[in-house]
């Protein structure tokens, strides 16, 4: 007696420091040690609302000492009262109540087909039981209407009654795991099967569902992560822009934090674009093939004048310049000197006076008068 003693007050104490140590935890980790203080495992009805949780959708209600049952209590004796409001059971008639002596021994008769094992199954529901896989209450296959089946229960713990209702497929009161049951079926199990068995403390069991909930949370959040990257556009998941760009910044980093005026600012054009883009849009509106052959063929006239020109600058240099000269002036003097005399003839009648002859002619034949070079020209070539 000493020595159970002992051991209820070691667990006692090891809630008490699980309590204590989560102090420090993140809400939804709390809210996950307060589900599994009352519970053997977690449903996935609780994973999903972890995740909400965690993700801040839904308010968390943290593990304190009034979630956490006395030890002692998991030693209080469980007897069942009474099993009715059996509905959807088999064959069995509804509105029947099956009852349970407080002490001794209850034993329930009746001929083949009278519904012993109708109730059975549902106690193996309810109860602890080593049942076969996929052993599930059919309903009343002649009944015009079917439906889940359901029952209701009261039991006692500890000499105080308790009643609850049970649906196929919903979970049951967790107390009632201190009832076994045994039939045929379940001895099959027991005698061909091989059974594994294990105790594990209660504070331990905590700690390694909170493990398994951490890892089935990371699962989910994973899932819903991939999911919306799925869904993000090409233009957000691999934007055409550069990343050095004010656009590219801003959708590298994108968040429920940014603000719409800054993605409005940057979604409209100024006036220096938007005149950018009128010119594109022109420039592109004709055929740009023929619009390059073009541009070619002005491209090859320019450079055939700006060759000309380079080429005629380079002729007038001060050197061709004087060379030119000087040849224009011996070319003047040759044709002078191959030219012959100008002779000029006056009627003798008449006496001219010229500042290009000397002296005076009247009646005599002029002398010959030599006409004289040219005066060579600085600005001719």
């Amino acid at each position: 007696m000493n020595e159970e003693s002992n051991d209820l007050s070691n667990e006692a104490e090891a809630l008490a420091d699980i309590l204590a140590w989560s102090a420090d935890l993140p809400g939804w980790q709390r809210d996950a040690l307060r589900l599994l203080c009352g519970q053997t495992k977690l449903e996935p009805a609780d994973i999903t609302a972890l995740v909400a949780v965690c993700k801040s959708d839904s308010p968390a209600v943290p593990l304190d000492t009034s979630h956490i049952r006395d030890p002692a209590a998991s030693h209080a004796v469980v007897s069942l009262g009474a099993l009715h409001g059996l509905v959807n059971v088999n064959a069995l008639a509804p509105g029947e109540r099956l009852s349970f002596g407080k002490t001794g021994l209850t034993v329930i008769y009746g001929d083949n087909g009278a519904g012993k094992s109708g109730y059975a199954r549902v106690l193996k529901q309810l109860c602890r039981a080593r049942s076969p896989k996929g052993d599930a209450i059919l309903p009343n296959i002649y009944a015009g209407s079917r439906g889940v089946p359901t029952a209701s229960i009261d039991f006692f713990i500890g000499g105080q009654k308790r009643s609850a209702t049970w649906n196929q497929g919903g979970s049951a009161d967790p107390m009632l795991s201190a009832v076994s049951v045994f039939d045929s079926r379940t001895a099959n199990v027991h005698v061909e099967n091989t059974n594994d068995l294990a105790y594990t403390p209660l504070p331990l069991r905590i700690l390694a569902g909170l493990a398994q909930a951490c890892q089935d949370v990371k699962a989910k959040l994973s899932a819903e992560i991939k999911t919306l990257e799925q869904q993000t556009p090409v233009v957000l998941s691999k934007p055409e822009c550069k990343p050095d760009t004010a656009v590219g910044k801003v959708i590298a980093s994108l968040s429920g934090k940014t603000k719409p005026d800054t993605i409005e600012k940057l979604a409209g054009l100024t006036a220096q674009e938007e005149a950018r883009l009128q010119t594109l849009i022109t420039d592109l509106s004709g055929d740009p093939a023929r619009t390059v052959r073009q541009l070619q063929t002005q491209e090859t006239r320019i450079t055939a004048v700006i060759d000309q020109i380079e080429r005629l600058i380079a002729g007038a240099s001060d050197g061709n310049r004087t060379t030119l000269r000087e040849a224009h002036f011996r070319l003047t003097t040759r044709a002078t000197r191959l030219r012959p005399p100008l002779q000029v003839s006056l009627p003798k009648n008449r006496c001219r006076t010229s500042a290009r002859i000397s002296g005076r002619l009247c009646g005599k034949r002029p002398a010959p008068i030599r006409a004289k070079p040219p005066i060579p020209d600085s600005h001719s070539q």
